[in-house]
């Protein structure tokens, strides 16, 4: 059984700042909405089952281990499905290359509860697939799905495949960034979810795959972010995503980072039988890029912060510390070269110069070859080596 995630949460450890969902909507251009239609449907518990087993509505169970719920909440969707109480209305989009087949805008939850209610062993989205923590119909507690129909819960079958959840489904679009302005809206005032759940539905492919994967186990990058597991956002998936994409297409980046990524992801996807294993093997420069840093900070929680002491984690200052030391050999990490790096790392954080690079938003690509120039130089002088890569040509 898929047990549930154990790591400690990103806001009670440190302030998470740089690229977030607003700044990744700040990216979305003007989208084209002619053509576009929004319609609602009220389907059964049964009908919306039906879809679902018929591989009609997309749940990718690579998605599985990045839940936010517990069973007892899973619990109180069903009681609330059998009481007839209202639930949230599940949004779908139509796949444009798959007519009738539909992804999930908001609801992923929602639907893998009911599917794993009726067959965990399919689904393995429940910790235990049994109802518990109930107060409305306590009766039904420590009962499963199959135990619906008969004894204490002779009626329960019948209530739960005829209760109502309201579709609206979006069809007819001709950009995904319709998509996200909705997904966006539809998450403020309420938790703030990650842009990359649903760019990973919208993109699926080996290399999406690949980054669900490595994730799903604690990696040197959640070490890095104070975690001890995956992340139910997807923000470890889309941190890799963008290191991994800036080490292979940065000469593509225009400064729009919400285009860059998609087009990142898309494109590796296509190709992951081609570039697969380069793929595979620029992960592995990122963590032995993070091995070298660990040996220079002495810790894995002053990796990607500002200045010794602050515990807000930056992913631009991230990015640029991964892909520069990638270039910095272990001979190199002698303590006098760590200790000039240290001195002038401070005097970095202290620069108004390098501090706007970092505090400014990422559309700047003067920004990006701004703050990667200067650590750049601190990196060459304090090592004694010379960089000359393509990071640095995006002009």
């Amino acid at each position: 059984m898929n047990q549930d995630n154990n790591f400690s949460d990103l806001e009670d450890e440190f302030e998470y700042v740089g690229t977030d969902n607003e700044e990744i909507i700040s990216n979305i251009g003007n989208y084209d909405l002619s053509g576009v239609t929004v319609y609602s449907r009220d389907w059964t518990v049964q009908t919306i089952v039906s879809q679902i087993e018929q591989e009609n509505i997309d749940l990718n169970p690579a998605f599985q281990r990045r839940n936010a719920w517990n069973d007892i909440k899973r619990s109180l969707l069903i009681e609330s499905l059998v009481t007839g109480y209202p639930v949230p209305e599940i949004v779908l989009a139509e796949d444009p290359e798959n007519p009738r087949r539909y992804i999930v805008i908001d609801g992923k939850q929602r639907l893998l509860t009911i599917a794993g209610f009726i067959n965990n062993d399919k689904y393995n989205y429940w910790v235990n697939d049994k109802l518990v923590g109930l107060h409305v119909r306590p009766q039904l507690n420590g009962l499963k799905f199959s135990d619906f129909g008969s004894g204490r819960a002779s009626d329960e079958l019948r209530f739960f495949q005829n209760a109502a959840m309201r579709c609206t489904i979006i069809s007819n679009f001709k950009q995904d960034d319709i998509l996200y302005d909705i997904f966006y809206r539809l998450n403020t005032g309420s938790v703030s979810l990650s842009t990359q759940e649903l760019r990973n539905v919208i993109n699926r492919g080996s290399f999406t795959n690949f980054l669900l994967s490595i994730t799903n186990t604690q990696q040197p990058l959640h070490k890095v972010l104070g975690m001890n597991g995956p992340d139910n956002r997807l923000r470890d998936v889309e941190i890799l995503l963008r290191v991994i994409s800036m080490m292979l297409y940065s000469q593509s980046y225009r400064g729009n980072l919400k285009v860059f990524l998609d087009e990142s992801m898309k494109l590796t996807n296509r190709k992951w039988i081609q570039i697969g294993d380069r793929v595979i093997d620029t992960y592995d420069q990122i963590n032995r890029a993070i091995d070298k840093l660990v040996k220079v900070f002495g810790d894995y929680k002053r990796i990607g912060r500002k200045a010794e002491g602050d515990r807000r984690f930056n992913r631009v200052i991230f990015e640029a510390e991964i892909l520069l030391f990638v270039f910095v050999n272990d001979d190199k990490l002698i303590p006098r070269a760590i200790d000039a790096f240290l001195l002038g790392y401070r005097e970095l954080s202290n620069n108004s110069e390098f501090l706007r690079t970092i505090e400014s938003t990422t559309k700047s690509v003067d920004n990006y070859i701004a703050r990667f120039d200067m650590l750049k130089n601190l990196i060459e002088k304090s090592f004694e080596i010379n960089i000359d890569h393509k990071y640095f040509m995006i002009k």
